[in-house]
């Protein structure tokens, strides 16, 4: 009975211990960038935003020189990077345990099925709140619309595209366009 006593009182420590497995290593199968972007041709080009890795850097970028531009969604690390060395870095890191959770919204995000493009504005240029994904140590990173507002409004359905989406907007500080064309 003694046993039996023990195993009941170790039972929930066990279990507990079991929980805590399910969250060890969550960025170790997934490289994820996070952005955000505007960009403009009417009356001048703009272009301007800013991207966050996963260590929690934030480089913002003003009409960088030789950006490198995602092809058909997809986009190299070398050119990634070498985006990266045109931006400026804030000297702040963001908190890991936001960028784990970021990440864990990611992985759902990416998977998400997008709304139809719809016409809105004109001249308004685009906002454009994105991830970039690759398993780790892929050689190149898959881009993944959250949302665009702007001329042409779009958006990933999932709900873990929306928190990104608002943590972004949160980050950025201005809201931006209305989110009430979608």
């Amino acid at each position: 009975m003694n046993k039996f006593k023990i195993l009941l009182l170790l039972f929930p420590f066990l279990t507990s211990a079991a929980c805590i497995h399910d969250d060890v290593g969550v960025d170790d199968d997934i490289v994820v960038f996070f952005q955000f972007e505007y960009v403009n041709h009417a009356w001048g080009f703009q272009h301007n935003g800013f991207i966050i890795d996963q260590q929690g850097n934030v480089y913002n970028y003003e009409k960088p020189d030789g950006w490198i531009w995602p092809e058909n969604n997809e986009i190299s690390t070398s050119a990634l990077e070498s985006n990266l060395s045109k931006a400026e870095a804030r000297l702040a890191q963001l908190d890991g345990s936001v960028i784990k959770e970021m990440t864990k919204l990611a992985k759902q995000a990416r998977y998400g099925d997008l709304t139809e493009q719809k016409s809105v504005m004109a001249d308004a240029g685009a906002e454009v709140y994105a991830i970039y994904t690759a398993t780790a140590g892929d050689k190149t990173l898959t881009r993944h619309l959250l949302q665009q507002r702007g001329d042409v409004y779009q958006k990933n359905k999932t709900g873990a595209a929306d928190d990104i989406t608002e943590w972004l907007i949160d980050f950025r500080g201005t809201d931006g366009y209305p989110d009430d064309n979608f």
